[in-house]
């Protein structure tokens, strides 16, 4: 049997559930065969639920300030180092996170729609302005086969573009290539590849897009890419004025067209004549 005496510096904490298990099992044998020990574990009972049941009062805002203030003074007179801090009021969670939150959120949002607006109010350039600034030089936009042609004349052509699209070397290695897949074995057929134009005019394949039917296409494409700076396939950056790298795509498309009904018309003419 277990004593009370033993048992009574342990009801308190039984009341509030801070033992273990087998301190919690030992009382709870004992309880039923002691009426004192039940009697003093509901008093300790009720004054715990009485302590919960008083209000918490707070002191008043003047005079924790007040208190702070002094003791402020006191530790800055007293000792200059370390710094003394005050100790900022408690807020709610709505001043620390939500009013900063929705404040940024809504400046982000204002900031997009007046990026959006300034965006769709600008009107795009016309390619028709493209097209009278390259025929009020008199200068074509593109002529391959034209060997008087020089690199500089085409690319002050489109210097308009350039930026974004690099000027091809009229008398460069990329022409002379085409020339080749078209009268070569690439019938109906394209190459698409994407490449990097450096600033010596002379570019390098990053990605094969679609390749040819003709397994040597591609080939011949890097090596005309690569080839000497001499015969560079785009014109140097400082013609274009353009950046030292930028990334383009290259279509090398042949398409055959059928001319046998001009030849017939042609001569049904003639006999008629």
């Amino acid at each position: 049997m277990t004593n009370c005496e033993e048992l009574q510096f342990h009801l308190p904490l039984y009341s509030d559930g801070s033992l273990n298990s087998a301190e919690r099992s030992v009382i709870d044998a004992h309880l039923p065969e002691c009426p004192l020990c039940r009697q003093k574990l509901s008093e300790f009972e009720d004054l715990s639920l009485d302590l919960r049941s008083i209000p918490r009062y707070s002191a008043p805002q003047d005079l924790v300030s007040a208190i702070r203030s002094k003791v402020s003074s006191h530790l800055a007179a007293s000792s200059p180092s370390p710094s003394f801090q005050l100790i900022d009021r408690r807020r709610s969670w709505k001043e620390i996170w939500l009013v900063p939150s929705t404040t940024a959120a809504l400046a982000t949002v204002t900031i997009g729609l007046t990026l959006l607006s300034f965006m769709l109010s600008s009107s795009p350039v016309p390619l028709s302005a493209y097209e009278n600034r390259g025929g009020a030089m008199d200068v074509p936009v593109f002529l391959a086969s034209n060997p008087d042609m020089s690199p500089d004349d085409y690319a002050n052509s489109r210097l308009a573009i350039a930026g974004e699209s690099p000027s091809i070397n009229p008398r460069g290695a990329l022409v002379a290539l085409t020339k080749s897949l078209v009268r070569g074995e690439m019938r109906d057929d394209e190459v698409t590849v994407v490449a990097d134009v450096f600033g010596n005019g002379l570019a390098q394949i990053a990605e094969v897009v679609e390749p040819s039917h003709d397994q040597r296409a591609v080939g011949e494409l890097r090596r005309a890419l690569e080839s000497d700076p001499s015969f560079a396939p785009f014109v140097p950056a400082n013609m274009d004025r353009r950046s030292d790298t930028i990334r383009v795509i290259l279509k090398i498309q042949s398409v055959n067209v059928n001319t046998s009904l001009n030849s017939s018309s042609e001569r049904s003419r003639r006999s008629r004549r």
